[in-house]
């Protein structure tokens, strides 16, 4: 079973929880990040042990069915998430490459001997 998230827009609906002891409000209406799947990811969120959230609206949702859908992640999300760790590991070799060590000889001294 698969279907693609249809997400109100009116900014009047957002999920509550906290993280490591401290809150965070994660706006669902229209949301900030979703998947490929145009749905709101909240795994970061999630802990081993009791987690809790609330789902607070502000305006007439009646037209929208709200699910908390644990699963394997999809194709599509396991697709993006190797695009995003190989630009990763590609952002990692070009930082690396402007941290090369200098060399010990000093450059003044190289630079004279060979003149």
């Amino acid at each position: 079973m698969h279907s693609q998230c249809s997400l109100p827009i009116s900014g009047d609906l957002s999920l509550q929880t906290k993280r490591d002891g401290r809150d965070f409000i994660i706006p669902l209406a229209p949301p900030i990040f979703v998947t490929p799947d145009n749905c709101v990811d909240i795994s970061a969120f999630i802990r081993s042990g009791e987690n809790a959230c609330s789902v607070v609206q502000q305006s007439d949702m009646s037209d929208y069915m709200f699910i908390l859908h644990a699963h394997h992640s999809t194709p599509v999300q396991l697709s993006y998430l190797a695009s995003y760790r190989k630009r990763h590991e590609e952002w990692v070799k070009i930082t690396r490459a402007f941290c090369t060590s200098e060399p010990t000889e000093s450059l003044w001294k190289r630079s004279q001997s060979r003149s």
